[in-house]
C-alpha cells in the first residue's frame, strides 16, 4: 500500500505533493510558517513554525492565561522585521499597548477592530483579503460550524496567519481548522514558596495539540511564558497592614494612587480656567 502512495505521490504536481502526508509522519510546510520563538513547540508544529495561508484554533480555558504571549514573536516579526499588519478582531479585553512594547510588537501596525459575534468573522474574512497583511486574530465565544469552515478557506486565499481563539469545550466538536491546540494555564513547581513577582517570572501555558497534519502528539508541551519587568509595577515600601483577602482584579492601592491622581489633575485644570476666565 505504501508502494502504490508513493507512486501516486510521484505523479502529483509539486503543490499537491506538500499537501500530502502519512499518518505516522509530521507534514512538511504547505507555504511559509514562521516561528513560535519555542524550538521544542516548533518541532511539533507542521513545516517547524505558524503556518500561513491556513486557519489555527487556540482553545482556551479562559481568557488571558497566555495566548497572546504564546504568539508574542510571530506578531513581532510580522510588524518590524517584515514591516505587515495585525489585525485583532473581537477581543475580550481591551489591547494593552505596554505589553505590545514589552514584546517588541509595533503598535502602529497593529488595528483593533469591535465587533458583534455575527460581524466578527465577516470581517476576518475581510481582513484575510487585504494585501499585506501578516495576521488576523479573533476571538469567538460561539462560533457555528460553518464559520471555521468559511475562515478556513479564506486563510488559505492569504499568506497571512489565521488564529481563531475559542473556549477550550470547542475541542468537543469538530472544526475545518487545520491547526487545533487546547491551551491551560500552567503554575511553577514551587508556586507555594515564590512571592508574586517571582510567580509571574515563572508562570507557563500547557500546549496539546490535538489537531494537526500528522500523528497525535505524545503529551503536552510546557512553555514558560514570563511576564515582562516593564508590565510589573514597582512598588514602594509601605508598613504591612492586617486587612482580609480581597480578589480584585485592580489594588487597592492602585485604586487610591488612582483616585489622587485624578484630584491632582482636576485641581490643575480648576486653576487653568480660573486665568483664561479672569484673562
Amino acid at each position: 500500500m505504501a508502494a502504490v502512495l508513493q507512486l501516486a505521490a510521484h505523479a502529483l504536481t509539486p503543490t499537491l505533493q506538500r499537501q500530502m502526508w502519512q499518518g505516522d509522519q509530521i507534514a512538511g510546510p504547505i507555504e511559509q510558517t514562521i516561528s513560535s520563538g519555542y524550538p521544542a513547540f516548533d518541532q511539533a508544529l507542521p513545516g517547524q513554525g505558524w503556518p500561513t495561508g491556513s486557519l489555527t484554533e487556540l482553545l482556551v480555558e479562559h481568557d488571558g492565561v497566555g495566548e497572546m504571549r504564546l504568539l508574542a514573536h510571530a506578531l513581532r516579526q510580522l510588524t518590524m522585521v517584515e514591516e505587515r499588519h495585525v489585525v485583532m478582531i473581537a477581543p475580550p479585553y481591551h489591547p494593552h499597548a505596554v505589553a505590545l512594547k514589552a514584546w517588541g510588537i509595533a503598535i502602529e501596525r497593529i488595528f483593533w477592530v469591535r465587533a458583534t459575534e455575527a460581524q466578527a468573522f465577516w470581517a476576518a474574512e475581510q481582513a484575510l483579503k487585504q494585501g499585506g497583511m501578516g495576521a488576523v486574530l479573533m476571538w469567538s465565544s460561539d462560533a457555528r460550524p460553518e464559520a471555521p469552515r468559511r475562515l478556513q478557506v479564506a486563510a488559505q486565499e492569504s499568506r497571512s496567519l489565521a488564529f481563531l481563539i475559542r473556549p477550550a469545550d470547542a475541542a468537543a466538536h469538530s472544526s475545518a481548522a487545520p491547526l487545533r491546540i487546547i491551551c491551560s494555564p500552567s503554575l511553577p513547581e514551587e508556586a507555594q514558596e515564590v512571592n508574586r513577582r517571582q510567580w509571574l517570572h515563572k508562570v507557563a501555558l500547557t500546549v496539546d495539540i490535538i489537531k494537526r497534519r500528522g500523528p497525535p502528539l505524545a503529551e503536552p508541551l510546557r512553555i514558560e511564558l514570563p511576564v515582562q519587568e516593564a508590565m510589573l509595577r514597582a512598588r514602594a515600601a509601605t508598613p504591612m497592614r492586617h486587612e482580609p483577602k480581597v480578589n480584585h482584579v485592580v489594588d487597592r492601592c492602585d485604586i487610591a494612587s488612582l483616585v489622587a491622581g485624578g484630584r491632582e489633575v482636576a485641581s490643575v485644570r480648576a486653576k487653568e480656567r480660573a486665568q483664561i476666565e479672569s484673562a
